[in-house]
């Protein structure tokens, strides 16, 4: 395992570091010259078992020798999907990966971790241990990165599994540390921070119901954007400028009773809170600004263009507009757009990637054989009668975005969904799941969402657990579609059949041997609907013209083919 320690860049005593003295160890805690520190070097800190201590005579092969011998054990719990947000029994955006890690103490000389070593004037093995000193040096070790790494002897790090976390906090006893590591989504799921802040503005004086200029006390120009909305008590105003007068942030232009909200008086010392607007914007676009303006994850966990290309290829009607008029936990907000979007997002700590990807087929999913791969006596299936439902119903348009979007009544619509033949087949027993949407305001977004639920989640769903080999997983992780082939699971002959699973979580059962997976079925995952209007496109293949036959995904024939000939993974209603 590696700890990635930032570092100063800069050297104690040489311009632009003007500092004097005791010399820093050149880390954020220590610098005494703070108008010059520059975090942007790094130390990468190596640990190994002590048995593995030693070296290997391969060329490009990982050297243990050159590692710290101090690692004691590891543990580590998976990244857990919630499937398009799709459980009641788990959070929004699913489980966190952790890791835990613990690594014995040790006199140390201070070689490596102390730049200026050879100018201290006492013998730094003397003094101290290596986490002793390391942790005084480093108090702000929240969020430090450390990697994982899994392989077999003889291998480069690069070909390793390597897994990434965020230090979550380092426990200190005489024997050593125990350091617990959480995926980089705890910087939203585990912190409560919401979207948008809360705005430290309240109003200077009272407002009447019908004030069109007014001024915010305690709040300076960046804590509101140019123009947009603001929520003071229950109503909604819309300014178009705002500028500092005496010291106060003054708004003009204002517009009252916006969004729904009814028009008031107010009184002094008020909030004066920021209004998050989003309006016809890719779902896609939204989810990447919660997480790196609001929740501060760093852009370079996400590749920007992937998350557009599935927007652009299997979502392309899924634009939102919201407004978000108070404080709100991010993770519950990223939630619902993944459900209403029938969407998933989860972190994938072998590519040390945020991964958006639609709930969508697989037209090459790899297959996975009790033969070939899948480890004896490992595969097993479970039921999960509680995910079951045979009428969904989804309430859209928000009257008033002042009022709670998890409140049914506040809707001025809604679109019920029921397979009345699955309650007959399951007894007679009605499973409804209601979901209030206050990204959708569409008819068409509201039965896409109703039809796609209720088809994934009609039948009981299953739940499969296997395990493979470290040479078997190849691209079988978080997220992936896969076919298994198993005695276990079988058609109406009895011949075992081809199903297809969505992997919910990957972990190590023996570090660098066994993997455990979990998968749900995804065989109702092949085919999407959209509805339409039927003015707006023709009845049938025979009646499309050329032009819309000729453009891919727009139209498919009797067999379910699209213009290239390639199975179609739409179809309009």
């Amino acid at each position: 395992m590696e700890i990635i320690q930032p570092l100063c860049a800069n050297v104690f005593g040489t311009s632009p570091c003007l500092a004097a003295g005791e010399k820093c160890w050149n880390t954020d805690a220590t610098c005494t010259y703070r108008e010059a520190l520059d975090m942007t070097d790094s130390l990468t800190l190596q640990f190994v078992k002590p048995y593995a201590n030693e070296w290997i005579d391969t060329v490009d092969a990982f050297q243990p020798s050159l590692a710290i011998p101090a690692l004691q054990s590891y543990s580590t719990a998976p990244t857990v999907l919630n499937v398009a947000s799709g459980s009641q029994n788990k959070t929004p955006l699913g489980y966190r990966a952790v890791a835990n890690i613990s690594i014995a103490d040790f006199p140390w000389n201070d070689v490596g971790t102390d730049p200026y070593r050879l100018d201290r004037s006492y013998d730094p093995a003397t003094r101290g241990t290596f986490w002793t000193k390391w942790l005084a040096r480093n108090p702000f070790h929240v969020g430090y990165v450390l990697r994982i790494y899994e392989g077999q002897e003889g291998d480069a790090l690069a070909d390793m599994i390597k897994r990434e976390y965020i230090i979550e906090k380092i426990d200190h006893g005489r024997n050593g540390v125990t350091i617990t590591e959480k995926d980089v989504l705890r910087r939203i799921t585990d912190t409560n921070v919401t979207a948008p802040f809360l705005s430290p503005g309240s109003l200077s004086t009272d407002i009447t119901d019908s004030a069109t200029t007014f001024q915010a006390a305690g709040a300076v120009l960046d804590d509101y954007p140019a123009t947009g909305y603001l929520r003071i008590g229950s109503e909604i105003l819309a300014y178009t400028a705002r500028a500092i007068v005496s010291d106060n942030v003054e708004f003009t232009g204002v517009t009252r009773a916006q969004l729904g909200s009814t028009a008031s008086s107010h009184s002094q010392f008020d909030t004066v809170q920021r209004v998050l607007a989003y309006e016809a914007e890719p779902f896609s676009d939204i989810i990447y600004d919660l997480l790196t303006v609001w929740g501060g994850i760093d852009t370079a966990y996400i590749t920007k263009a992937d998350w557009d290309a599935e927007f652009t290829t299997w979502r392309a009607t899924f634009t939102f507009t919201g407004y978000i008029t108070a404080p709100e936990d991010i993770d519950a907000l990223i939630g619902e757009i993944c459900l209403q979007s029938v969407s998933n997002i989860w972190w994938d700590e072998r590519l040390q990637k945020i991964i958006l990807k639609a709930q969508r087929p697989d037209f090459t999913p790899r297959t996975l054989t009790q033969d070939a791969n899948i480890l004896a006596g490992s595969f097993a299936i479970k039921e999960k009668p509680e995910e079951r439902v045979s009428q969904v119903w989804v309430y859209y348009n928000l009257r008033n975005w002042a009022d709670s979007a998890k409140d049914k009544t506040k809707f001025a619509n809604s679109s019920v969904f029921i397979d009345a033949n699955k309650q007959i087949q399951y007894g007679g027993e009605v499973a409804v799941r209601e979901i209030t949407c206050r990204w959708i305001n569409t008819g068409a977004l509201a039965n896409n969402l109703a039809s796609t639920y209720l088809n994934r989640f009609v039948d009981v769903r299953k739940e499969a657990t296997f395990e493979l080999s470290l040479q078997d997983i190849g691209d079988v992780w978080t997220g992936a579609s896969t076919n298994i082939e198993h005695f276990l699971d079988v058609d109406f002959s009895g011949s075992p059949r081809v199903g297809n699973w969505l992997v919910t979580s990957a972990s190590a059962v023996t570090p660098g041997g066994r993997y455990r997976f979990v998968a749900e079925d995804n065989d109702t995952a092949g085919v999407l609907w959209l509805w339409v209007d039927e003015a707006d496109y023709p009845a049938t293949w025979a009646d499309a013209s050329a032009e819309q036959r000729a453009t891919v995904g727009y139209w498919c024939d009797d067999d379910g083919n699209d213009a290239g000939g390639d199975p179609s993974p739409f179809r309009w209603l």
